[in-house]
């Protein structure tokens, strides 16, 4: 069967891509302000650095036949770039980043006990389970469960997490309570992982996980404890080192969490911080443009993305 191509088009680079100035209600949820409401509409300029990087971006998308949806903020010099950044992606394993703030919110709330244990049965065992196929048999904290959900992207941990908060619906909950209006979650791994194009379930915007990921790791979503834990599972993340990670520029750290699925999924998000202490929030989703579900996700693409942009934000 031929692939419906018009899934596939890519959005007009004029409205895509910008450098703004950040607005005030931004730069505010980035420095302690409220957690409430969208971001900001950004006030879009052009510079040369952005033609060239246009450039550089399409280039990549036809080397490596897939379509980027980006979005970058520097949080403390104000400016955002942003590619297909308001296009609806799969997010993949990358929800795992909501699911587990929000158990984190139900232990700051004393609603929950991180040492509290869950017993793992090989009936809970979905593909994809590095940690919890170890532990068939024996029980896990919540603790443990969004560690393995964030380090090595277990699926059934990402499940066993979603079991204890109700279901898919409450991430896209938490998304809204953040202010992340776009962000919606309607199954389960590994079924969220289809990632069929035009199919708005289990979707969101680079541009709305840019703003969620910066109100989680530098914002006041969560208490200072539990903001630090969920930074230093994602630092310690083990899946994106062919991704962002391998296009950071030399002393660059990354707290991120990857995503894949088929029609060639490949995301990378989280937070980037320079030497000199410089952090930007970098969302890089990426989908194949053949059409085809088997389609093997370009790490490389995400990582010569990754490195494309920041040589540019970090001019």
């Amino acid at each position: 069967m031929k692939p419906n191509r018009s899934a596939y088009r890519v959005p007009s680079r004029r409205r895509a891509l910008a450098i703004v100035l950040v607005a005030a209600a931004l730069s505010a949820a980035g420095c302690g302000g409220a957690d409430t409401g969208a971001p900001a509409g950004p006030v879009a300029g052009t510079t040369p650095d952005t033609t060239d990087l246009s450039n550089t971006l399409m280039a990549l998308e036809a080397k490596y036949n897939v379509l980027f949806g980006i979005a970058a903020v520097d949080t403390r010099g104000g400016r955002t770039f942003e590619w297909n950044a308001g296009e609806r992606y799969a997010m993949c394993s990358t929800f795992t980043v909501y699911a587990v703030a929000a158990v984190l919110r139900l232990a700051e709330r004393g609603e929950l006990d991180l040492n509290d244990k869950v017993p793992i049965t090989r009936q809970d065992i979905v593909v994809n389970s590095p940690v919890t196929s170890d532990n068939v048999g024996e029980v896990m904290s919540y603790y443990e469960l969004s560690r393995a959900a964030l380090v090595r992207s277990d699926n059934t941990a990402g499940n066993l997490l979603l079991r204890r908060l109700g279901g898919p619906g409450a991430v896209t909950e938490f998304a809204r309570s953040i202010g992340d209006a776009q962000t919606r979650l309607d199954r389960w791994e590994p079924e969220l992982d289809e990632a069929l194009p035009a199919d708005p379930r289990d979707t969101t915007t680079a541009a709305a996980f840019a703003g969620g990921y910066q109100k989680l790791i530098l914002g006041n979503a969560l208490a200072v404890d539990y903001r630090r834990m969920l930074t230093s599972w994602m630092r310690s993340s083990v899946t994106s080192r062919e991704r962002m990670r391998r296009g950071l520029p030399v002393g660059w750290v990354a707290a991120d969490k990857t995503g894949s699925g088929a029609y060639g999924t490949a995301n990378d998000a989280g937070v980037v911080w320079s030497p000199t202490g410089t952090s930007i929030a970098l969302v890089i989703f990426s989908r194949s443009t053949t059409g085809y579900p088997m389609a093997a996700g370009a790490d490389p693409a995400v990582a010569d993305a990754a490195a494309a942009v920041l040589g540019t934000m970090s001019q």
